[in-house]
């Protein structure tokens, strides 16, 4: 589901924007650093430092994501919904990601998305347009 392209910008993104909400609809962003995609429908996020954005995951699992390159102005946002992860199979997979790049490093937890939606946001004619 998630396109080469989107992989790819993801892949090159040093930073994504990572958007939630409580229940009450307050929003939250944070920037993240350690992220991966774990498969065709799946991208995972590694929590060192979650705490707003852990709560709100409990309170409302909708969330978003956001990234783009400065220069080519090519940029996605997408949507999933996020369930958090402190011990698993898949917070395994986060940390021995993490330890892949930082031996000494363990997350606290890890944030699974389940891609729902993916749109362009380049500025431009097709700008909010759907494309997965």
């Amino acid at each position: 589901m998630i396109p080469p392209e989107v992989k790819e910008l993801f892949e090159n993104s040093k930073l994504v924007s990572f958007g939630t909400a409580d229940k009450e609809g307050n929003p939250n962003v944070v920037p993240i650093f350690w992220k991966k995609i774990l498969d065709e429908d799946r991208i995972i996020l590694l929590d060192n430092f979650m705490q707003t954005t852990k709560e709100n995951i409990s309170q409302n699992k909708k969330v978003c994501l956001s990234f783009w390159d400065p220069d080519t102005e090519e940029s996605y946002k997408i949507k999933g919904d996020a369930i958090y992860h402190s011990r698993g199979p898949i917070y395994e997979k986060g940390r021995e990601f993490m330890q892949s790049k930082k031996k000494d490093k363990t997350p606290k937890g890890v944030v699974e998305i389940i891609v729902t939606e993916i749109y362009t946001i380049k500025p431009g004619p097709d700008a909010g347009k759907k494309i997965a």
